[in-house]
């Protein structure tokens, strides 16, 4: 749906030569004993230097300044929330900066929730755990996630290529870019299909206006009858508004009725004119 994603290489450390055994390795824990283990396992494996972090604003300086090789971090190491709880993971994604914003993130819970699972890998992790974590299990989804992967930035998603399977294997209602290119569906039906995937996501997060964006993409694609410019505008504009409503906290009151009123306004003057 919308413009074709940005795809760069992914582990800015794999160029090199190295692995992610020769950088420093951060761990966000904040209990002792699970940090202690994930060290442990860590060293055995073979990493070199360790840096252990309780909260997230020191993990973020470390990430900055150390340019560590692999992030293993605790979903909720600092906050409840869990939208909160996964700032970090947005916070790097969405950096300006290519030397660790494509850092691989191992993210670790003692819950794992589909839910969860879908909303750490839409911030942008490459891998999640549930705790406790088996030491064979743990090390092998660690050198999961530090496999170069391409590094994807669109409007709303920044991080490893989440795709898994290849597109043959897929549910072939969501499709992608990529399959109107090949033309296994038209650009219509699959920014439709796009938006039924992005009404699932949205309706897992429960913003009350998030869901009225994803009904007015829905309601302007099916009454247009092909893709163009004008169409990929509108849907544009969607995925902006929910950006914005993203960034601030999903916007509730007046500010989030705002965003999503001029939305709707603006599609039925495009709607009249069809």
């Amino acid at each position: 749906m919308g413009a074709a994603p940005f795809i760069e290489s992914f582990a800015h450390w794999s160029s090199s030569g190295e692995t992610w055994r020769d950088r420093p390795v951060l761990v966000l824990e904040r209990e002792t004993l699970m940090r202690r283990l994930l060290t442990a396992s860590l060293k055995n494996a073979g990493a070199r230097r360790i840096i252990t972090a309780d909260n997230e604003a020191e993990a973020h300086s470390i990430i900055e300044s150390d340019l560590p090789g692999m992030v293993i971090a605790d979903w909720k190491a600092d906050v409840q929330d869990s939208r909160q709880a996964l700032s970090l993971v947005k916070s790097v994604r969405n950096s300006e900066n290519p030397a660790y914003r494509d850092v691989p993130i191992v993210l670790t819970s003692q819950r794992s929730t589909r839910r969860e699972v879908e909303s750490a890998r839409d911030a942008g992790v490459s891998e999640f755990l549930k705790k406790p974590l088996p030491t064979g299990a743990f090390l092998t989804r660690v050198q999961h996630a530090a496999t170069p992967r391409p590094f994807v930035r669109e409007t709303r998603f920044a991080g490893p290529d989440r795709r898994r399977r290849p597109p043959a294997a897929r549910d072939p209602q969501f499709k992608r870019g990529r399959d109107v290119e090949m033309g296994r569906v038209d650009a219509l039906q699959a920014a439709r299909n796009a938006c039924y995937a992005l009404a699932v996501e949205i309706a897992r997060e429960g913003c009350k206006h998030a869901r009225r964006v994803s009904v007015s993409l829905k309601r302007y694609l099916t009454a247009v009858s092909e893709f163009g410019p004008r169409e990929n505008e509108v849907v544009e504009m969607h995925r902006a508004a929910l950006v914005q409503l993203e960034n601030s906290g999903h916007a509730g009151g007046q500010v989030g009725l705002a965003v999503v009123k001029g939305l709707e306004d603006v599609v039925q003057m495009r709607l009249a004119k069809l």
